[in-house]
């Protein structure tokens, strides 16, 4: 009898145990490799939001370009991925392999800033989105505010492009008083994207743009692409820079380091970056940079125009067509590109920039002219979202260059007459 009693206990623990056993989930992701302990993080608030799931995140991790490869490449063979990750100038390429979900139900949309439910909901259809969009970055105007005072130059107030020329025109008068080297103004022109970024804010803060709507033709050689370039070509004429001091940084980050060391004194346009990483490469702290420096909305040709227009970077978070887990997936996406866990050194989230939902913009107080950089997020500009815009950025940019080398003897207006031509040859 004791022996029976025993195994009608035994049965009954391991029907017990098969009753509540927990059905297991893999979500499958392909994202970049710095966010490998993002994913890990959303998981956990995923799990913990789920106890009787057993879920498992099946990640791969790569850099930029292997990236777009592989969602390429796994996409197009129909492979059942959850999450992905997409650069926003990739859209066009892969919004066709992407859920789309109501805007008016998704958790946490409406804390999306603006700017950003714009490209979200670019190629979706009326009322659906593609997604969340994850940090960004943007860019202001800055000046060398402890260099301007010595030269008796205080109170600086940037609105518009006169300004600008202005207060260069005031640096210039006192040029023998700047060590030697130091430029009165400079601006990014050298052989990477950075050069385009810096430049399309002018564009768009005169009103114009990189292509029409349809991003079927070029128009950044407009009347309003003339004046930005021609913008430049203010300062080099009466001789602020040299074009070898703009065209030789080899990358942003280069150009950057050197405005922040006192090799111009106004800077046309830097990421907001400038005020933390920036600083931290060359050993300035952010008490410093805000004491030393200041820092305006990209300033518009007239009073009139929009200022603070700028370009935005950064990642959408999507749920591919071939999901195994929708409803999961984008719950997932949720905690990751939500307001929880920014900028803060003591989560295990590890998401760090400026976040593009409301509720957080908070956690980017500590950073240097904290002000600017938010209302610059409602100005956020993106570049074309179409798999030609490699090509078309390397048109753009040589004609900048080609302009700046040669601004003696050409027309801005020629430069980017011939510069639409070629990148219309792209697009059709």
């Amino acid at each position: 009898m004791k022996r029976v009693f025993v195994i009608f206990i035994l049965l009954a623990v391991m029907l017990t145990t098969c009753l509540v056993a927990k059905e297991k989930v893999v979500l499958k992701s392909v994202g970049r490799t710095w966010a490998k302990e993002n994913l890990e993080w959303a998981a956990e608030k995923l799990q913990e939001n789920h106890p009787e799931l057993d879920i498992v995140l099946d990640s791969s991790v790569y850099e930029y370009n292997e990236c777009r490869t592989q969602l390429a490449m796994r996409l197009s063979r129909g492979e059942k991925l959850d999450i992905i990750i997409i650069d926003n100038i990739w859209l066009s390429e892969f919004s066709g392999m992407m859920r789309q979900f109501d805007t008016a139900t998704l958790a946490g949309y409406d804390d999306i800033i603006p700017a950003f439910k714009v490209i979200l909901e670019k190629y979706a259809d009326p009322g659906k989105t593609l997604g969340y969009y994850y940090s960004t970055d943007d860019r202001l105007i800055y000046w060398n505010k402890a260099v301007m005072e010595k030269l008796g130059i205080t109170d600086v107030k940037i609105e518009t492009w006169d300004d600008v020329k202005k207060y260069a025109t005031m640096i210039k008068e006192k040029e023998d008083q700047l060590e030697p080297g130091v430029k009165p103004v400079g601006f990014m022109a050298g052989a990477t994207e950075h050069t385009n970024s810096r430049w399309y804010d002018l564009l768009w803060s005169a009103g114009g743009d990189i292509l029409t709507p349809d991003s079927k033709e070029a128009i950044f050689n407009s009347e309003a692409g003339v004046d930005a370039l021609e913008f430049y070509g203010w300062f080099l004429k009466n001789g602020m820079v040299a074009p070898e001091d703009v065209l030789s940084p080899a990358s942003g980050e280069v150009y950057d380091q050197a405005f922040v060391n006192g090799k111009f004194v106004i800077s046309l346009g830097n990421g907001e970056w400038i005020g933390s990483s920036t600083i931290q490469n060359v050993g300035m702290s952010a008490e410093q940079f805000s004491n030393d420096f200041g820092a305006a909305l990209i300033p518009a040709p007239t009073v009139d125009g929009e200022r603070g227009t700028s370009v935005a970077g950064g990642y959408i978070y999507g749920v591919s067509k071939f999901a195994e887990h929708p409803e999961l997936a984008i719950e997932f996406i949720g905690y990751l590109c939500g307001p929880e866990g920014w900028n803060d050194p003591t989560s295990s989230s590890k998401k760090a920039g400026i976040p593009t939902v409301k509720s957080a913009l908070y956690t980017i107080d500590s950073i240097p002219f904290s002000a600017e950089i938010k209302e610059a997020l409602e100005h956020a500009r993106f570049r074309p979202t179409i798999q030609e815009y490699s090509k078309i950025s390397d048109v753009i940019r040589s004609a900048i260059q080609e302009y700046v080398l040669n601004f003696e003897t050409t027309s801005a207006k020629t430069v980017l007459d011939n510069a639409a031509e070629k990148v219309n040859a792209i697009l059709k």
